[in-house]
């Protein structure tokens, strides 16, 4: 009240005062300022009972009065040249400084934080402002939980912002100290100094507030900090400041209070951002589920670590992910993985994957990836000794909790989704690129046999080279089985039509040997070359492509001349060595026969599809093009090649698919075996590294027709032994058909594909049946093939696209 009284008798005797020039007004107000310490020496008054406020608010007012009335941009007026030439930013920064009377650090802080923000006139340059800005920053933080801390955030703030303008500025507020032992950096003169980053100590102490606010505008001062492009800050920041380890040392802290039991489908619903949306309350977490608080406060700071790596300059962004790998990955979280007990691990990895799905900032996720699956490049071996913690992920795959083996899959379906190549060569391609699975020696028929058929082939150059390639898998008796089927094929709201009628074709899968009769031979040339003059309609987004499948049109055509072209001469880049565009050559299949051969691999007594009028595979068209679009844009900057290429330095004889893809196929075969949860994310697992846009991984897992050795798997031989199976359990079975059309119904519910049904919470319904679980891996099987033939077409129809 006092206050207001005082400023209004001011006010009254201002207005009496003749006119004066603006200079004349601020050295008035600044007299005013410096004649109340004179006089009043004694007085313990608070700044508000003082005209002190008044004064420095008026002295602001005619800076940005003079600075907007200045005819030319950039020259310094009267009022702007008395402030700088007799330093009234120290005096205010002394007074400032001893916070006399009570309040005066608050009024100063507000003074500075209003010159530098209103102005537009560069004053940092000046050694008169950037020396006073200096000293003040380093009072800044001094007090923990203050009453200025608001003030000096805002002036720490506008510093920062002044600095990100003109980046060379930041070189104003780095000390260089006394010379120091054992210091790794060395100044011109050979002298080891340290030295002061105090902007960054300042923001770093105000960063812990308890004030939500203050924390998050501190933060964001650090941002600006460590985006700056200048090599000297970044080289203070890493070697002479506890910015590292005060930043990655609050994270193991929040991490070290994580709740030990969580269900992981909570862990998952958490959705932490950095910022003011991360704050949890009291309440919110009682209704939630318990430590809900502490998990969304490490998610938070893991979210923030992870953009500041991505804006910071390299130098700063490589130290903090290697001190993020050193202090969390491997002395905390590594051993948490590596436990004995299930409850632990579950846990553990749980953490773990939500962290992944976190980090997007290259350096940090290459850190992450390079801790859990090493930095191997080679190709791997069978029995080369693998990293620890990517040894034990794998086999926990397949551990006997099918809870643990979820998790763990959900950790590597995470990382397939990452924008790191190193990811994908690491687990696929490496044991890919020597295109090592290609074999030009199968296993043929006799000399005789193939005399005799090839005088009945009706045109001889369609049918070179679709010799029949036995693959170890397929050694299971299934003794005269007789089916007649008619296999309709809905490709792209139902416009693809491919019928075969009363075709009668015995299987034989000829004894355990492993060499297939003659009969059988012919037959599955016979499923294979089922050709009629039916036109077949193409329908994709943004396009239709009509085929005829006897007279070829010219897309068609044109589809064979991309994926029959075997140029040797063609070099490719692929990392340090050259791979090339091999002599390993052979006829390729068309796209149609290929997307066949995955829709009829079940017989058509074991789908139910029909049933609920979804027989055909183009509900999966959309998304299979949506999600190769975004897999394509996301490898387009590794630069893979187009065509199937062979790198010498990954040859592997006999062929290894690798550790991971093992993995997959193990799981894959057992399907009959399996939990619904399990076989969901296994074949999500597989799609994922079938819709990659690298050529050997196409022609390895989506290419049924290539020559392979005999004891090579791939995805379609695999498929076709889960099929045998399949027919021998529906041979045991009575009334099969409506059991699964049943479990069918109750599986899918409102769901159109398996896609749906993966984005559902891992809950399988009740059991209905005793073989409840065979059933469900049999619908998930069916969805699956039509999955694949749906990737194959979008993969192929973009090769012609580009083309």
């Amino acid at each position: 009240m006092f206050n207001k009284f005082t400023t209004l008798i001011q006010h009254a005797v201002d207005s009496f005062v003749p006119n004066l020039t603006l200079q004349e007004e601020f050295i008035h107000h600044w007299n005013a300022v410096t004649h109340y310490f004179v006089d009043n020496k004694e007085e313990r008054r608070r700044i508000e009972e003082t005209t002190i406020p008044g004064h420095i608010e008026q002295m602001v007012l005619i800076l940005v009065q003079e600075e907007r009335e200045q005819l030319e941009v950039g020259t310094t007026g009267p009022c702007l040249e008395y402030l700088l030439q007799h330093r009234l930013l120290e005096t205010l920064y002394t007074l400032g400084r001893t916070d006399h009377p009570p309040g005066m650090k608050q009024v100063i802080l507000i003074f500075f934080t209003k010159l530098l923000s209103r102005l537009d006139h560069p004053l940092l340059p000046h050694i008169n402002v950037h020396r006073a800005a200096q000293r003040l920053v380093k009072i800044c933080g001094e007090v923990r939980a203050g009453p200025t801390e608001k003030e000096e955030i805002e002036y720490l703030c506008t510093v920062c912002s002044k600095i990100k303008a003109d980046p060379y500025l930041v070189n104003f507020f780095i000390e260089s100290g006394k010379p120091v032992k054992n210091s790794s950096h060395v100044n011109t003169s050979g002298i080891p100094k340290s030295q002061d980053f105090s902007l960054v100590n300042a923001l770093l102490t105000l960063s812990s507030s308890n004030d939500a606010r203050v924390c998050v505008k501190a933060c964001e001062g650090i941002m600006l900090c460590v985006s700056l492009p200048e090599q000297s800050a970044a080289d203070c920041l890493v070697r002479h400041t506890k910015f590292c380890d005060n930043l990655i040392t609050r994270l193991c802290d929040l991490y070290d209070k994580l709740p030990s039991f969580v269900s992981p489908s909570d862990i998952e619903s958490v959705d932490a951002k950095w910022g003011l949306d991360a704050v949890v309350t009291v309440k919110e977490d009682q209704q939630t589920f318990k430590g809900k608080w502490q998990l969304t406060s490490f998610l938070a700071w893991l979210d923030y670590c992870d953009q500041l790596i991505a804006v910071s300059h390299p130098t700063v962004a490589a130290a903090l992910a290697t001190t993020i790998t050193e202090k969390l990955l491997l002395n905390k979280i590594k051993k948490d993985l590596l436990q004995a007990s299930e409850a632990g691990v579950l846990m553990a990895t749980a953490y773990f994957t939500k962290c992944l799905r976190i980090v997007y900032s290259p350096p940090l996720l290459i850190e992450f990836s390079h801790f859990l699956l090493g930095t191997d490049k080679e190709v791997e071996k069978l029995n080369d000794e693998q990293p620890t913690i990517r040894k034990r992920l794998l086999e926990r795959c397949d551990h006997l909790s099918d809870e643990v083996s979820v998790v763990t899959m959900r950790l590597f379906e995470t990382l397939l989704q990452k924008e790191e190549e190193s990811i994908f060569h690491n687990l696929i391609l490496r044991n890919l690129l020597g295109r090592s699975y290609i074999t030009l020696n199968p296993v043929k028929k006799n000399d005789e046999q193939v005399n005799t058929n090839s005088s009945q082939k009706d045109d001889a150059s369609s049918c070179e080279g679709k010799t029949e390639f036995l693959s170890a898998t397929d050694t299971q008796a299934v003794k005269d089985l007789t089916q007649k089927s008619t296999i309709k094929t809905d490709v792209c709201s139902n416009n693809l039509n491919v019928e075969r009628d009363g075709e009668k074709m015995e299987s034989d899968i000829g004894e355990l040997s492993g060499e297939k009769t003659l009969d059988e031979n012919v037959q599955d040339d016979v499923l294979r070359q089922t050709v009629s003059d039916e036109t077949v309609k193409l329908q994709v987004p943004h396009k239709e492509v009509e085929l005829k499948i006897i007279e070829k049109t010219e897309t068609e055509k044109l589809l064979d001349s991309i994926v029959n072209d075997d140029s040797p001469d063609r070099e490719i880049e692929s990392g340090n060595s050259t791979a090339t565009s091999t002599p390993k050559s052979y006829p390729r299949a068309e796209v149609h026969k290929i997307v066949t051969s995955f829709l009829s691999l079940l017989p058509e007594e074991a789908k139910s599809s029909y049933q609920t009028a979804d027989s055909g595979y183009d509900m999966y068209l959309k998304d299979a093009h949506k999600q190769f679009s975004n897999v394509e844009q996301m490898c387009k900057p590794w630069n893979w090649p187009s065509e199937p290429v062979v790198d010498k330095d990954f040859s592997t004889e006999p062929f290894w698919e690798g550790s991971f893809v093992k993995m997959l196929l193990d799981k894959l075969s057992r399907t009959l075996n399996q939990s619904y949860a399990v076989n969901l994310l296994v074949t999500s697992l597989i799609s994922r590294v079938a819709i990659l846009p690298h050529p050997n991984i196409q022609e390895y897992l989506l290419d049924p027709f290539i020559p392979t050795d005999p004891k090579t798997r791939t995805l379609h031989n695999v498929l076709k032994k889960i099929s045998a199976e399949v027919l021998v359990y529906m041979k045991t079975e009575s009334d099969f058909q409506n059991k699964l059309g049943t479990a069918r119904k109750n599986l899918m519910g409102a769901a159109e594909t398996v896609k749906s049904l993966r984005l559902k919470p891992m809950t399988p319904p009740s059991p209905g049946f005793d073989d409840q679980g065979q059933l469900e891996a049999i619908i998930v099987l069916e969805e699956f093939c039509k999955e694949l033939s749906a990737i194959t077409f979008v993969k192929y129809h973009a090769a012609v696209t580009r083309t």
